[in-house]
């Protein structure tokens, strides 16, 4: 039998936590937008679209892959591809040698801007464990090879040996402070900071139909 009192400090631990989250969610709603820069970044969608979609991510992070391969292609499919909302991905490389794969996506980026998505997706359907150090030269060459045969290999190699990118990345991060970003994956649509479960496209769609409402 479980005393009243353990009970009852139970019940106001659980109050309390709910209160917290709800001032930290309160607050993030509170903050002003966010003003991105995105020039030069890999961009997805109609220039003319009224609402603008960031995701902060981590090609190490489980969790971005799973929202790449879960919420992404319904958000592409209702959004994006209907030239309601244009997408772009900033870099936010914090685990383990992630920062190999960011190098070779800005190089792919600059080399052939059409085959960023397809090699962005290559990297999460590649992705190993966390832990384990599966970021490599020969694999983000081979990678590369795959979606984009005619791709410079020597360049691409000597750009993530040499972190070549390193600049650009440095000006993700700069986005990442400017945002508060504290994780990933991240999003914000219209510089608003989406605070739902990470994983529910159900309650980012919300978000994304309320930011189109308003930018009638």
């Amino acid at each position: 039998m479980i005393p009243v009192a353990i009970v009852v400090l139970l019940g106001l631990i659980f109050v309390l936590n709910k209160q917290g989250e709800q001032i930290k969610q309160d607050e993030v709603l509170n903050r002003p937008a966010v003003q991105f820069d995105l020039t030069g970044q890999p961009t997805l969608g109609s220039t003319e679209a009224k609402v603008s979609i960031v995701e902060f991510g981590d090609y190490k992070c489980p969790a971005c892959k799973d929202w790449e391969e879960t919420v992404f292609p319904q958000l592409k499919k209702d959004f994006i591809d209907t030239g309601k909302v244009r997408f772009s991905f900033i870099n936010y490389p914090f685990i383990g040698n992630s920062y190999l794969a960011s190098n070779a996506a800005e190089e792919v980026f600059r080399q052939k801007p059409e085959a960023f998505w397809p090699y962005h997706e290559a990297i999460y359907h590649a992705q190993g464990k966390e832990q384990d150090n599966w970021v490599t030269t020969p694999l983000l060459v081979d990678l590369a090879k795959q979606v984009s045969p005619d791709i410079d290999v020597a360049k691409l190699e000597d750009a993530i040996e040499k972190q070549a990118h390193k600049d650009a990345i440095a000006q993700d991060l700069k986005l990442k402070d400017l945002a508060k970003v504290s994780g990933t994956p991240s999003v914000y649509v219209n510089g608003k900071e989406f605070t739902g479960q990470w994983d529910s496209y159900s309650e980012l769609k919300a978000f994304i139909e309320n930011a189109l409402n308003e930018a009638k």
